[in-house]
């Protein structure tokens, strides 16, 4: 279906305080780049500077094709340790999640995530019907990574998409 790079930046908080008492860690999405599959689905999104210490992203996903479950999606993790863009892949094991599956899982889980999304597909829809999807200036939260599970560094994330085993590269 597509294929899109997260670069994201760990950061942790250096007072004491905040370090026992956060939920996750927090982190700094610094670019987002689509490089495949803008027939099928479009994430016209951009990251930029809120204030001093804070990103958001901002824009549109447009769907153009219906989202059914035989679309599936892997999550390749890889990790900068000194930031200078060469990345090592991270043996991270995540399971590859039909679209459907991955909405539903969102909506389980992350539901305070779902709500900063305009026009989000609803729990249990399936096919995900042709829309635009809006997100206006919305931070990452710091409850999406627990603690302990990244370093913090530079981080960059590799979605690619499979129908029926193949990669979906056009």
């Amino acid at each position: 279906m597509f294929r899109f790079v997260v670069l994201v930046v760990v950061l942790q908080s250096s007072l004491p305080y905040y370090r026992q008492h956060a939920v996750g860690v927090k982190l700094s999405i610094d670019s987002f780049e689509q490089t495949l599959g803008q027939d099928i689905l479009w994430m016209d999104l951009r990251v930029r500077k809120y204030n001093r210490t804070s990103t958001v992203i901002n824009g549109t996903i447009h769907i153009y094709q219906e989202g059914i479950n035989d679309y599936k999606f892997q999550l390749d993790i890889f990790y900068s340790r000194l930031g200078n863009q060469q990345f090592n892949h991270m043996p991270i094991k995540l399971p590859t999640a039909g679209i459907c599956d991955f909405i539903t899982n969102l909506h389980t889980n992350y539901a305070e995530i779902a709500k900063f999304v305009v026009n989000f597909p609803e729990r249990g829809e399936c096919p995900i019907k042709i829309r635009e999807i809006y997100i206006f200036d919305t931070e990452t939260p710091n409850e999406l990574v627990p603690q302990g599970v990244f370093k913090i560094g530079l981080w960059k994330g590799l979605v690619r998409c499979y129908l029926h085993g193949k990669e979906v590269n056009y």
